[in-house]
């Protein structure tokens, strides 16, 4: 079994290190001795969800001693994933290049905000940071030409399938190494199709600007349409019986003609009716009735163990393993597997190195 140790808090680290649990990796969680993972306040359901399955140790690593522990740890591990701010790892004693001389082949996973150099590399930043600087919010991507919030943290989730990604394929090849990877880069990736279309001199085209690919409001609610072929905007048009707008799908015109329309049907008639025409249309659900919609429960239920990690292998999905753990409450086994007494660890905890 692979082992990581898991320097993280909040978000990325906690994403990518959940998906690894899942995958059947042993993921110790290396805490402070004072407040560990914060995350257990800030949202105690999300700290659930992130750590089911993994080990917490705390270790006070600004000492001599937490630092010796920690190396032993590494001598015995695989993978180090850290979300520090370019700088820290080095001044702790932690860094690549430190701990690839206690294990030539550990692979090491660095999630920071910006990249490792820079005029940004050592600012404090969080997801709206980086999608801003990745064009995101760009106020020409937004109807009203006002930027705003995205709703949901691309960067912090896209970093954290990048880190896995990179890991992995160390680890399939063998071979130690160091992978970096910045939430702004993760962005980046998110924008590449309206990057292109910008710089090919065009407006990005799925953003809510035209009526082809847009959210509509129903009598009793909302829809999604994705008519970005002909055949689908052709088939909208004569499902409404509005042919006289198969011209117009690059219209923005054409976006209230559509709103009149769909203002006439409940969500199901509007999906009845588009489904019949094979177009590309889909209810908007929300958080609250996620557990409602029957593609979600056609595809085994919706609940916390199972959809952190949407893979299916061999058809089966994976699912988390145990509850999360409180704060150093795995410390004493984890550190007999590495060979301490009762004794050394009694003596590390008086000292506070630990806690246990």
């Amino acid at each position: 079994m692979f082992r990581v140790l898991d320097l993280t808090r909040l978000y990325p680290g906690g994403v990518a290190t959940r998906i690894l649990a899942d995958l059947g990796f042993d993921v110790i969680k290396v805490e402070d001795t004072e407040s560990g993972d914060y995350l257990r306040e800030i949202s105690p359901m999300l700290f659930e969800w992130l750590n089911a399955g993994k080990r917490s140790i705390a270790i006070n690593l600004k000492t001599g001693e937490g630092r010796e522990l920690f190396y032993r740890l590494v001598r015995n591990s695989h993978v180090v994933i850290e979300g520090f701010r370019p700088g820290v790892t080095k001044r702790l004693g932690i860094d690549y290049e430190t701990l690839k001389n206690v294990n030539e082949r550990i692979v090491y996973c660095s999630i920071n905000g910006y990249g490792e150099n820079g005029p940004y590399s050592g600012l404090p930043n969080h997801d709206i940071n980086t999608v801003g600087i990745a064009g995101l919010l760009d106020p020409d991507l937004f109807s009203d030409g006002v930027s705003r919030p995205l709703t949901v943290q691309v960067a912090d989730v896209g970093s954290a399938l990048l880190c896995v990604i990179g890991v992995l394929s160390l680890l399939l090849r063998g071979v130690g190494g160091r992978v970096e990877v910045s939430m702004m880069e993760a962005a980046l990736l998110f924008n590449t199709l309206n990057m292109a279309m910008t710089y090919e001199g065009t407006e990005p085209t799925l953003t809510g600007k035209y009526p082809f690919y847009n959210v509509y409001r129903c009598r009793d609610g909302y829809i999604t349409i994705g008519a970005i072929e002909t055949k689908f905007w052709q088939g909208l048009c004569r499902a409404l019986n509005r042919e006289d707008l198969i011209n117009r799908q690059f219209d923005k015109g054409a976006i209230d003609e559509l709103s009149r329309e769909f203002s006439k049907y409940t969500v199901t008639e509007a999906l009845r009716l588009l489904w019949s025409h094979d177009v590309p249309a889909a209810p908007v659900n929300s958080i609250k009735n996620l557990g409602k919609d029957p593609q979600l429960i056609a595809r085994g239920g919706f609940n916390e163990r199972e959809f952190l990690n949407p893979l299916r292998i061999n058809g089966a999905k994976l699912r988390g393993q145990g509850k999360a753990p409180k704060l150093g409450e795995n410390t004493v086994e984890i550190l007999m597997e590495i060979g301490l007494s009762h004794d050394e660890i009694s003596k590390l905890a008086e000292l506070g190195v630990i806690v246990k």
